[in-house]
């Protein structure tokens, strides 16, 4: 995991989050790193809260990336080629739902799994541990989509998925995600 520490991750040329991943990347080729050779660099997600997930959505078409999620953030995507979820909180007045939900339409050639989290606002979801929601969701969908985890698909594929009939959010599947 790499985090990009800057308040601006949607701006600047490249993006942090590119130059961060353009680093880790050269740091597992550099024979005096850390890091040789000791990443899987055919695997790489990406995931983004708020001004995160703007960022995420404006790198989406680059080509190093295996999975994506934003949470509470989105804008227009173009090129998007790996599976997508997008989260929101019911209760968020700085990115409302209606307009992750928006983005996550325009996903149709990619599996994307849309989440509102009824109760959650644009940062309540951060204080609810493993049990939450969005850090679950976003753990699981990293685990299926970058580790091969067929162990929870059952989270987003499927009819009956474990998140379309979870109580604490309205779900909805593209239709690639239909198949479990």
């Amino acid at each position: 995991m790499v985090a990009s520490l800057s308040t601006a991750t949607a701006e600047g040329d490249p993006l942090p989050t590119t130059a961060g991943l353009d680093w880790i990347l050269e740091q597992a080729e550099d024979a005096s790193s850390p890091y040789y050779h000791a990443l899987d660099t055919t695997k790489i997600g990406q995931l983004g809260h708020s001004y995160g997930g703007m960022s995420t959505c404006m790198t989406a078409s680059d080509p190093r990336f295996s999975a994506l999620g934003t949470i509470c953030g989105t804008r227009a995507l173009e090129g998007v080629h790996t599976p997508m979820l997008f989260f929101c909180g019911g209760k968020d007045s700085t990115v409302k739902c209606s307009g992750v939900h928006d983005v996550f339409k325009t996903v149709t050639d990619q599996p994307a799994f849309f989440l509102n989290e009824l109760n959650a606002d644009h940062g309540s979801w951060v204080y609810q541990g493993a049990n939450g929601v969005s850090l679950s969701s976003a753990a699981a969908w990293f685990r299926v989509h970058l580790m091969d985890d067929t162990a929870n698909r059952n989270f987003f594929y499927g009819d009956n998925c474990k998140f379309c009939t979870d109580g604490r959010v309205q779900a909805e599947q593209n239709a690639l995600m239909k198949v479990p």
